[in-house]
């Protein structure tokens, strides 16, 4: 059915408003770049990246209610927006790499040197915004709806969202300090939850895309790779019953891969 002109007409005013305030994000942005290549004091770079993010996850959220606008006036989705608004959550995920590191393999306290360059951003401001960013995340993810051509790429920004709230955990300081006298004691407590829930939930999201969509090991390997960094963390803090349910479907997963991969290395010897 063909917009009327006043739909089109609601539309366009309610997007003067959604657009002003974008003009406004992006005089930010200049500003925040402008003052982080003045500054002589390097190690503030990382609370000037953070506050770029910030700014990114406003025009986010911008663009979604762009969407909801258009789907209340128009009934129609916002495409454009809601791919500047996905573009967008890789340019934060990618900042936010530069803040804590992107590494999931190695040791739970390889990235010291760059939690250490955070120290002011205490674990409560810490949680909030790795809840804000999800909700967002989650929040597109629903806006583009079940049926989108981008269905299969959530599982590598869930990945990315995983490592992230891994990396941004002080697993020495939750160690040292787990006890209920800690001010942070139900937030440190909180952060490592969602860290396996996240970590769970993306390692489901690429069996499924390796069961309905491509039939690729990579995916069952990137779906290991979560509960392997959970393994570290149940192994580090003596989560016994959780390792070993970890441990079962890590070797599961595994045996499955290499069950594939050599038959699709020997057909013949499948076919027999």
């Amino acid at each position: 059915m063909a917009l009327t002109k006043e739909q089109t007409a609601t539309y366009i005013e309610n997007l003067k408003e959604f657009k002003a305030y974008i003009e406004e994000l992006k005089k930010d942005v200049s500003l925040y770049k402008f003052q982080m290549k003045k500054n002589t004091n390097k190690a503030m770079d990382p609370y000037y990246q953070i506050a770029l993010v910030l700014n990114s996850i406003k025009l986010i959220n911008t663009c979604i209610g762009i969407n909801e606008v258009s789907l209340i006036t128009r009934n129609l989705k916002a495409e454009d927006y809601l791919n500047t608004a996905r573009k967008e959550i890789y340019s934060v995920l990618s900042a936010m790499e530069k803040v804590v590191g992107s590494d999931h393999e190695n040791g739970l306290d390889e990235n010291r040197e760059l939690l250490d360059s955070i120290s002011e951003i205490n674990p409560l401001q810490r949680l909030h915004f790795l809840k804000s960013f999800r909700k967002t995340i989650n929040t597109l993810v629903d806006a583009y709806g079940q049926g989108s051509k981008w269905r299969w790429s959530w599982p590598e920004i869930y990945f990315k969202l995983a490592v992230l709230t891994k990396n941004f955990f002080d697993f020495r300081a939750f160690e040292r300090e787990n006890d209920l006298d800690n001010p942070y004691f139900y937030v440190r407590k909180e952060h490592y939850n969602l860290i396996i829930e996240l970590a769970n939930f993306t390692a489901q999201e690429y069996r499924t895309k390796f069961d309905l969509s491509t039939n690729d090991t990579g995916d069952l390997k990137k779906s290991v790779a979560m509960l392997e960094m959970n393994r570290k963390i149940f192994q580090i803090t003596g989560n016994r019953d959780d390792l070993d349910k970890t441990k079962t479907l890590i070797e599961s997963l595994n045996n499955k891969i290499d069950t594939i991969e050599n038959d699709k290395a020997n057909p013949k010897k499948k076919k027999k």
